[in-house]
């Protein structure tokens, strides 16, 4: 898995966490279980991350990122081992400001078949 494929997976899972209509097309809540990506950013390499909520964990494994949340004045500066949970469920931005290895741990619902 590439690494844009790996943020892209991210991103499409946190956005179908996070969609009115799937929460109202389930009558109970699903199960849910952790997911941890890595994704190395060269510096100056930014994402946007549409749809974060308190399960989102960065850890920042080398480098070091900057984050920050839409309608948030507080920035979040991270070095090597050093991690940040979300704190708002605004879109969050990660900047990387050297060449850095994230690992973004989330909790992902899953729909049990039975």
């Amino acid at each position: 898995m590439t690494k844009e494929d790996s943020l892209q997976f991210v991103q499409e899972r946190l956005r179908q966490n996070h969609s009115p209509l799937y929460r109202e097309l389930h009558l109970r809540a699903p199960e849910r279980v952790k997911r941890r990506f890595a994704v190395e950013l060269e510096q100056g390499e930014a994402r946007r991350f549409e749809r974060v909520d308190a399960s989102v964990l960065v850890c920042c494994a080398s480098g070091s990122v900057w984050i920050t949340h839409d309608g948030d004045p507080k920035d979040i500066v991270l070095g090597t081992h050093e991690s940040y949970r979300a704190e708002r469920d605004d879109a969050m931005h990660v900047f990387a400001l050297q060449p850095c290895l994230l690992e973004i741990e989330f909790e992902d619902d899953v729909l049990v078949q039975h």
